[in-house]
């Protein structure tokens, strides 16, 4: 299984699948299977696939067997679709990505790499070269990182809170507790951040983030906070959005999107002027990084509005002008 696009990803494998799952929890009868395909497949596919699927003996896929109540799935376990060639090729290359081990643990890698040992890997990462990225980047080596990242990544999974003590971008240390919700890595500096809620005096105030590398000591509490961390960060969100236009330039478009992949936003594209329309939902704490951001691309935006962030956009604009041109 060599190619890109191969016929177990296909649609009727994956409704066979789908079928013979629910048959192995419970008998299905045909009005059952009828509305799995109606609902999952082509206009006719119950004319060609169904009569397949359900065939006693020599005909169709025998995988069903009819009895009074309906059909069972022959299967003893659930069925699992093989991974590919080049699934497999790919896994290997990622193996050797240093984020890897912040997923897995020693014992993991071990079993993976001992199963992919006659796999070639697709790429080599070290021959990627990075452009517009930090050189600080976060050292996915170091022990205390992996070991705060998974605490973080269980306390997310577990709704407990946590207790941070941190350094800031000042150089001042600091704790809080919060009420994690997510893990955000942003491409650009290749680093990984903690998003959540600061609790003060029991009660949910700011919306923050953290970079993990500066993190001195996490604690897990047994306290939990059942927040709507969507609706508090809505509520938080600047009135008008950031809005740009970008232009194919270099790449435009490319880069533009992946380095806003972390917020939210809306798009359109004019194919008469070939130009995007790109509206960006912001907080404050966001802004100095967007205005760094934004300033990256270079001429394949324009920034339009609101007008307190384009000032501030061109302020910038401005004094990187005249550093560059100073006598």
């Amino acid at each position: 299984m060599d190619s890109i696009y191969n016929e177990i990803y296909g649609l009727y494998y994956w409704m066979l699948e789908k079928i013979l799952k629910k048959a192995m929890s419970s008998e299905l009868t045909l009005k059952d299977i009828h509305d799995i395909v109606a609902q999952y497949g082509f206009s006719e596919s119950n004319l060609y696939f169904t009569p397949e699927v359900i065939a006693q003996g020599k005909q169709g896929y025998n995988l069903l067997k009819e009895s009074g109540a309906g059909y069972a799935s022959i299967l003893q376990s659930s069925p699992a679709k093989p991974l590919t060639n080049l699934q497999k090729s790919f896994i290997k290359s990622v193996l050797s990505d240093k984020k890897i081990h912040l997923f897995f643990d020693e014992d993991m890698l071990k079993e993976i790499h001992e199963a992919l040992w006659d796999t070639a890997p697709l790429f080599n990462v070290d021959n990627i070269a990075f452009k517009e990225t930090a050189l600080d980047r976060d050292d996915y080596a170091d022990e205390k990182y992996i070991s705060n990242f998974k605490c973080i990544l269980g306390a997310i999974r577990d709704n407990r809170a946590l207790k941070i003590c941190f350094n800031t971008s000042k150089g001042e240390r600091k704790t809080m507790k919060l009420a994690p919700y997510k893990l955000e890595y942003g491409i650009r500096d290749d680093k990984f951040r903690i998003c959540g809620i600061r609790i003060q005096e029991e009660k949910e105030n700011l919306y923050v983030k953290i970079n993990l590398a500066r993190i001195v000591s996490i604690t897990v509490l047994k306290q939990s906070f059942l927040l709507d961390y969507e609706s508090f960060i809505a509520a938080k969100r600047k009135t008008e959005p950031i809005e740009i236009e970008v232009y194919n330039l270099r790449k435009g478009f490319e880069r533009v999107f992946i380095g806003l992949s972390n917020y939210e936003r809306i798009s359109s594209f004019h194919e008469e002027s070939g130009k995007c329309s790109i509206k960006i939902y912001y907080t404050d704490d966001d802004e100095q990084e967007l205005l760094i951001l934004l300033l990256s691309y270079g001429p394949a935006i324009k920034v339009l509005g609101p007008p307190d962030f384009r000032t501030k956009f061109i302020e910038r604009v401005q004094k990187q002008f005249h550093m560059f041109n100073r006598p």
